[in-house]
């Protein structure tokens, strides 16, 4: 099963650029997921907009517009359990390097098309 984690956060503009431990430590977790790790990245820039009935909603796509998307992953997991073990690691790495971030992962399972 495919699963889609998107990183959203409250406090970015407070906080600025995750710290370079942060993503050492993110990465070494990429490696360690291997190829269970579809794709991950972070967004360059947040909080763009967000297209709606053609138009650009410039005050994002969120209800409270100080949340934004920070970052994904995909994953092809053998259960929900194994997702979620995937993002308390990934949650307690922001514990443990970025203590003053502020932010959510939410877990969807990608339907398969095919």
């Amino acid at each position: 099963m495919k699963y889609l984690t998107m990183v959203t956060t409250t406090n970015a503009a407070e906080i600025g650029q995750p710290p370079a431990e942060l993503m050492m430590a993110i990465g070494k977790l990429a490696q360690e997921a291997g190829p269970r790790l579809i794709d991950n990245g972070g967004m360059a820039r947040m909080g763009l907009g967000a297209i709606k009935k053609g138009k650009l909603k410039v005050d994002g796509p969120f209800t409270e517009t100080k949340e934004v998307v920070a970052g994904f992953a995909i994953h092809e997991l053998g259960s929900e359990a194994e997702a979620i073990t995937w993002v308390r690691k990934f949650l307690e790495l922001h514990e443990t390097h970025w203590p003053q971030w502020e932010g959510e992962v939410e877990l969807l399972e990608i339907m398969s098309m095919g």
